[in-house]
């Protein structure tokens, strides 16, 4: 079956508004569907919305109960993982905010196995999350990698400082933003009011939360604008629950959105979300701006299934689309900047130095863009920069 079917069919698998017509489907169409369910980490909830369907084949629904009782016992350790570092954190004096996976298992699905997690988000203060980093890297949580800039620029550029591996496990990104500073994409990218998010905070389960509505809105940009929705169509059904779990006040919402700049992304988003999982209810009648363009909605649910070895290549090649010789020269000199922001040069010495580095990039994106696949995908990225960037 050709790739775009074989996309729409887990679409229709992982959604709940149209039965997915699954004649004709043989080994390898389903081997597709079963990998590119693992890596979008789709396998607990298709075991949970298909487990007693005779039409999925048996190795398959095996795998894809395998995965829901490893999801069950994850979800225990990561919570616990969750609780251990946000405990230390307040104990020192810090506020930390957890945001997206562990609420929404816990809290919004039905259960928290269909949910995994596989790190953990916890955001601090801007002003103390390098005190907070220090106080876990002293208390036994290990950085994942080297920083590629010093941990100063990352404050200034970046969202998240790098990866800590914590005791449990776990892997743990300290935020000290929800959102990419203005600049550092290439595209617009809206930054929510951090200070009112803060003080509208929920405490559940001891652990400290944005509210719903600001979860909403953080699933929205990060999903839509920080990744261009490689992070899978999983943001569908975590949207999907989140509205089931809490009322939304629309006219707030979209008032909201558009001082804030992610009006056009939450409708993107939340017309994905209508399309797939039946029963999304979204009042749009106080929302005053046009809807997302057909073509792009079709290109957004393409993106929902990128392939995770391409996805580096398919962004390199949209920047050079979207931004020319301009963008192919920020993108080969490793540089990292923001609005307003001294520019900031990744360390590439281990890499064979600039030029090393540069050419083997390049290298590896002419081999990808051989592809059809992806030089679609890369086009499909470039045209939503620029809607997002029109639409600001």
């Amino acid at each position: 079956m050709p790739p775009g079917a074989l996309r729409q069919v887990l679409l229709d698998l992982f959604g709940t508004m149209r039965q997915p017509d699954l004649t004709g489907l043989d080994e390898a169409d389903w081997d597709w569907i079963d990998r590119m369910a693992a890596l979008r980490r789709l396998q607990p909830l298709l075991h949970a919305q298909h487990q007693d369907n005779p039409a999925i084949p048996g190795r398959i629904a095996a795998n894809w109960r395998t995965a829901y009782r490893e999801s069950a016992m994850l979800a225990l350790a990561r919570t616990a993982e969750l609780k251990d570092c946000t405990a230390l954190l307040e104990g020192a004096g810090f506020a930390p905010l957890a945001l997206k996976g562990a609420w929404l298992a816990h809290y919004a699905y039905p259960d928290p196995a269909q949910r995994p997690m596989y790190d953990l988000d916890v955001l601090l203060d801007l002003d103390t999350v390098l005190e907070g980093y220090a106080l876990l890297k002293r208390s036994g949580y290990v950085q994942a990698y080297p920083e590629e800039i010093p941990l100063a620029d990352m404050i200034r550029l970046e969202k998240h400082l790098p990866t800590l591996v914590g005791p449990r496990g776990a892997m743990i990104e300290l935020h000290h933003r929800m959102a990419d500073p203005h600049g550092a994409l290439d595209h617009f990218s809206p930054e929510p009011d951090e200070t009112a998010i803060r003080a509208r905070a929920v405490r559940l389960g001891g652990v400290s939360y944005p509210g719903a509505e600001d979860m909403l809105v953080h699933l929205i940009i990060h999903a839509a604008y920080a990744h261009r929705f490689d992070c899978g169509p999983r943001v569908l059904a975590d949207i999907d629950f989140l509205l089931r779990k809490e009322p939304v006040d629309w006219a707030a919402f979209w008032q909201r959105g558009k001082a804030e700049g992610w009006r056009d992304g939450a409708r993107l988003v939340l017309e994905l979300t209508r399309r797939n999982r039946a029963g999304v209810e979204v009042d749009s009648t106080a929302d005053s701006g046009p809807p997302p363009p057909e073509d792009l909605l079709d290109g957004a649910v393409q993106l929902l299934f990128q392939e995770p070895d391409t996805c580096a290549t398919a962004g390199f090649a949209a920047t050079v689309i979207k931004g020319g010789w301009r963008g192919l020269a920020t993108r080969i000199s490793g540089t990292r900047s923001a609005e307003g922001e001294a520019p900031a040069v990744r360390e590439m010495e281990s890499e064979g130095g600039r030029l090393g580095w540069a050419f083997s990039r390049l290298g590896r994106v002419a081999g990808d863009l051989a592809r059809a696949d992806v030089r679609r995908q890369s086009r499909e990225l470039a045209r939503l920069s620029r809607w997002f960037d029109g639409a600001a």
